[in-house]
């Protein structure tokens, strides 16, 4: 029975060669997106993952306005750092990150 069902299918996939290949492409396509978004978000929720307390570290953005543009970075100014673990005794250590060029 299995037999026959494969002969069937396999005879309308040589008869309808372009209906079939666009099937095919489509399907190959969408389980190739969807690994490439599996991996990039595997990839995103390891962030930090190697470090014991992980679930304590915390990364702090600037939201900037400059020129009529809106800016969300990665970045924030230099004493940022100093003045939270003042006024926050929670934090107990701060790191800046500089890009020398």
């Amino acid at each position: 029975m299995f037999k026959n069902y494969l002969k069937v299918s396999l005879r309308n996939l040589w008869r309808n060669k372009g209906f079939s290949a666009i099937n095919i492409i489509g399907l190959a396509l969408g389980l190739a997106t969807c690994l490439l978004i599996l991996f990039f978000v595997a990839d995103e929720l390891s962030y930090d993952k190697y470090n014991e307390k992980a679930e304590r570290i915390y990364r702090v953005d600037g939201d900037i306005q400059f020129g009529g543009n809106h800016f969300i970075l990665a970045v924030c100014q230099e004493p940022m750092g100093p003045t939270l673990k003042k006024d926050f005794p929670a934090i107990k250590q701060y790191v800046r990150f500089r890009n020398y060029g």
